[in-house]
């Protein structure tokens, strides 16, 4: 003991060596106790991954391969010369292919990137102009928001906001509406009261909502159910407002029965481009106040629905635009409950239809 001390003391760079290596030990195992360390590193981990993707890469082998020393080894001494020969020969022949497998592929990527290219200019030209022989597919857009923490398990933490569907609307007069349908709950019938839309054809009752939608008997004063009117009669549009009242549901399975519903709808009225209203907000006095019925639950469902809009046969449209306090809720003085509008600002929802009019070879 007396002469390690003695060789240890005699070589300082020793000492720092061992030191430094017990230290680094220890505190791996400290380290790994506490749970800042993995006790095990494997060739999964990202870092290793990335080394050995790049390795990959170059050398053209797959370098996670368990087998591929044993397959690929040029040099070793038991095969001999000529079996080295012989595999770099191989390696050669099937790097010459493995090149011209490449080139081929480039310029098959060229070729689809150009006519991707092509594509997308022709589809903006469509979305110019509205309509078409030839539909393009609008996908909805959302709006980021700043996180709002769902207060209710009913919905979802609010993220982002649909947006109505991008489309180059016109201007419409009353007789756009001649040949339409709105289907909703008490929203929708003081828009049949109160706007100027009386050649329009309703199908509402209070308390409405998507489930069991097309056997309710909301049409011709509540003597004909959903289904039997659009068996009985062919409309070139359809608007659909609902959401209110299945506040208290999960978004995921309002989405899916209102979607249900829609493609019922479809089925009947195949030639009818479908307009989903997002559902109109409540005050924001109101929608503070409660844990259900609120604004942040209103959009995450409304954002649930959008997302199923094409632009060809089904639209998103969000009148809150004209109805908007600038909080994201109804202004107070357009309501009389917090929840409804009052008779004179239907005119609003009104006008707002007449300026969302699609173009006549749209409904082809």
């Amino acid at each position: 003991m007396k002469k390690l001390w003695q060789m240890i003391k005699g070589c300082p760079l020793f000492s720092i060596l061992i030191i430094s290596g017990v230290i680094v030990t220890a505190g791996g195992y400290v380290g790994a106790a506490l749970g800042v360390y993995k006790w095990d590193v494997s060739f999964h981990h990202p870092m290793a991954q990335t080394v050995l993707l790049d390795e990959r890469v170059a050398t053209g082998t797959d370098a996670t391969s368990t087998d591929a020393p044993g397959k690929s080894e040029l040099t070793s001494e038991s095969t001999g010369s000529a079996v080295a020969e012989e595999q770099t020969t191989e390696v050669k022949s099937t790097e010459k292919q493995t090149s011209e497998n490449a080139s081929t592929e480039k310029t098959t990527e060229k070729s689809t990137e150009k006519a991707t290219t092509e594509k997308a200019t022709t589809e903006k030209a469509t979305i110019d102009t509205g309509g078409s022989a030839a539909p393009v597919t609008r996908q909805t857009q959302y709006k980021k928001v700043k996180k709002r923490k769902a207060r209710n398990s009913c919905y979802r933490d609010l993220t982002q906001i649909a947006l109505e569907t991008q489309y180059p609307y016109i201007k419409v007069d009353k007789s756009y509406f001649d040949d339409a349908l709105f289907i909703g709950d008490s929203r929708v019938e003081g828009l049949a009261l109160y706007s100027g839309l009386d050649n329009a054809e309703f199908a509402y009752m209070e308390g409405l909502t998507s489930f069991g939608l097309m056997g309710e008997k909301i049409a011709s004063n509540g003597t004909k159910t959903l289904t039997e009117l659009l068996k009985s009669k062919q409309f070139r549009k359809i608007y659909i407002m609902l959401g209110i009242n299945e506040a208290g549901y999960d978004t995921e399975t309002y989405a899916s029965t209102y979607i249900d519903a829609v493609a019922q709808i479809q089925a009947l009225q195949p030639d009818a481009v479908i307009f989903m209203m997002g559902c109109m907000h409540v005050s924001s006095d109101y929608s503070a106040s409660h844990d259900i019925v609120n604004n942040d639950n209103i959009d995450d469902k409304n954002g649930a629905i959008a997302a199923y809009a094409d632009g060809i046969k089904l639209f998103y449209l969000d009148m809150n635009t004209v109805v908007d306090d600038g909080r994201g809720g109804l202004v107070k003085d357009y309501t009389w409950d917090d929840i409804h509008l009052q008779a004179q600002y239907y005119s609003l929802w009104e006008q707002y239809l007449y300026e969302h009019g699609l173009k006549d070879d749209a409904f082809k």
